[in-house]
């Protein structure tokens, strides 16, 4: 009787050993990913594949005497994601090249075009989104931002407009993306340095929707 109390001893602790060992190697949450950290770019202008770029254009008519293109991606970005930004020097219309592809990047006419970048995978689904700021208006000057999702091919322009100033994005506290005030240094349209100012929104996903959240005290 001895005999059999110790076997059935040995077989509920050989059990209890067994769900342990389960919870920790198979049930337990992953850690986040390491490596999905949001990268912020501002523009790089290069010759880098401006022939093979304007191939796929086609006909364009800025309505400018000269309007030379320029890739203005960081040459990491460009090896990273797969994302090829090209803007042009007079009419600062910008456009994204993505898997043989070409995109508009907000509105030129008027203002700077694109200005700063951001790559992060803020809805979580796996595919980055490339998050963009531009400006336009010759009468009234206005800062945008918007957002183009790799996971759908489509470009979505942001609830966010920031009047008579420009707008950068950079990441809060390590952690969150964000658009602040932007202080530019304009060596040329393509050559664009912009440091932050005031942070006036934060871009969230809430509910599965990607928005811009105003920070407190800012107009509407």
């Amino acid at each position: 009787m001895r005999y059999i109390k110790r076997i059935a001893g040995y077989l509920l602790l050989t059990a209890i050993l067994s769900i342990s060992m389960g919870t920790v190697t198979g049930c337990q949450k992953s850690s986040p990913k390491t490596g999905d950290a949001i990268v912020t770019f501002q523009l790089t202008p290069s010759s880098d594949g401006v022939d093979a770029f304007m191939d796929l254009l086609g006909a364009y008519d800025s309505g400018y005497t000269s309007d030379t293109c320029f890739n203005v991606t960081p040459e990491d970005i460009q090896k990273k994601y797969g994302f090829n930004i090209f803007k042009f020097d007079s009419s600062c219309n910008s456009f994204l090249l993505y898997e043989n592809q070409v995109y508009p990047l907000g509105i030129g006419f008027g203002g700077l075009g694109a200005t700063s970048f951001a790559v992060a995978d803020l809805n979580g689904d796996g595919s980055v989104e490339l998050y963009f700021t531009y400006s336009w208006g010759s009468g009234l000057h206005r800062s945008q931002a918007g957002y183009f999702d790799t996971a759908s091919n489509e470009m979505t322009d942001l609830d966010f407009i920031n009047y008579d100033k420009d707008s950068v994005l950079a990441v809060d506290n390590g952690q969150t993306l964000c658009l602040y005030d932007g202080e530019c240094d304009v060596a040329s349209f393509v050559d664009i340095k912009i440091s932050a100012g005031d942070k006036i929104a934060s871009i969230l996903c809430e509910s599965g929707k990607i928005t811009a959240a105003k920070t407190a005290g800012q107009a509407d």
